[in-house]
């Protein structure tokens, strides 16, 4: 989680005039964005990615027009009736319209290369704001699989659970809807890239999104949150380790800033390094996490962090920066400007 790494406290000098500047510009115009069931400001002009996972359903959603989401189930639809199976096995088993008008699944073998003929894959779709959503969980069907039986199979108690897990596929597919970004939803539930699911909270879900800083594309903001994890140790106890210590020293880091932090409602803890990134170019990694060993369904974990320089990836190839696109002070002043406003969304449990 933390490349760049640090030896020794090293405050930045304060801004010149020039990075005074850029932040003011960077910052002038902070928009709410809801990420979980939190909300955070974060500059305008943001590329945005990521996806959620709900009671082990995957959910992914994709910006499209309804013209080419039927388009695209028409194109799935034809490339799942043409696969077939490696070893002969029958590979598409279901496919029609979900509870609802313009929904559409399959139950399919998933990999044609798979050697058991009890595979599952369930995937659903519905088009909603803009969006295409995608619903996928794995599951199994025994029942009439040439191994039906082998000994251990005979001894499951449940051996067909497609039909359960296409009810729960079709329940969140019939609640989740999509999401504009900036949208944020005034009901409990979870936000996700391109999508929101209204539900209380509970357990077994998590999110993970990115925020690239358009004309930057080494500023990368990324957040994970589940009410799932809790960890034994904090982040600034596991920072103080020797493993740590030493990795600090061999990586040629500068610790800019540690400790604990006082948001809205929040108690948190940060750490945040200059040092050598990934291809070796330099730059920044700053980290801050929320509720890390008391997660929970109405406190759920979650953290931010900030990278900037290191390489970059452009068109699918990875380049080396010579520097980051933003110095160590305007890195820490972006942060802060930024890391400052988290907070949980009001009735967002």
């Amino acid at each position: 989680m933390l490349v760049a790494l640090a030896a020794c406290g090293n405050k930045p000098a304060p801004l010149t005039q020039q990075e005074k500047q850029t932040v003011n510009e960077l910052t002038a115009n902070l928009k709410t964005r809801c990420v979980g069931r939190y909300l955070v400001d974060m500059p305008e002009g943001m590329y945005v990615s990521g996806y959620a996972k709900i009671q082990g359903v995957d959910i992914e959603t994709k910006a499209m027009s309804g013209d080419a989401y039927q388009r695209e189930i028409e194109k799935r639809e034809a490339e799942l009736k043409a696969t077939r199976s490696a070893l002969g096995y029958q590979f598409l088993y279901q496919d029609g319209e979900a509870w609802g008008k313009g929904t559409r699944y399959f139950v399919h073998l998933g990999n044609p290369a798979d050697p058991s003929d009890a595979a599952r894959v369930i995937e659903a779709y519905k088009w909603d704001h803009n969006y295409q959503i995608r619903l996928t969980i794995e599951a199994s069907d025994y029942t009439h699989s040439v191994f039906k039986d082998e000994p251990s199979i005979k001894q499951m108690t449940v051996k067909n659970n497609v039909p359960e897990k296409t009810r729960l596929v079709f329940g969140l597919l019939e609640k989740v809807r999509g999401r504009a970004d900036d949208e944020i939803p005034t009901e409990p539930g979870l936000c996700f890239y391109g999508g929101f699911l209204p539900a209380k909270a509970g357990s077994e879900e998590e999110m993970s999104e990115q925020y690239v800083l358009k004309g930057h594309d080494d500023i990368n903001f990324a957040f994970e949150t589940t009410p799932d994890l809790r960890e034994n140790t904090t982040l600034l106890q596991r920072t103080d380790s020797l493993e740590v210590r030493e990795q600090l020293r061999a990586a040629d880091g500068v610790l800019i800033r540690k400790g604990s932090v006082d948001l809205s409602g929040l108690r948190a803890e940060e750490w945040l390094i200059e040092g050598r990134r990934p291809g070796d170019g330099r730059g920044n990694s700053f980290s801050l996490v929320v509720n890390e060993i008391t997660s929970s369904p109405s406190s759920p974990f979650l953290s931010m962090d900030l990278t900037t320089g290191g390489q970059v990836q452009i068109q699918g190839q990875y380049v080396k920066l010579d520097k980051a696109s933003l110095t160590t002070g305007e890195a820490v002043a972006l942060w802060d400007a930024v890391s400052r406003t988290l907070r949980p969304r009001p009735n967002g449990y």
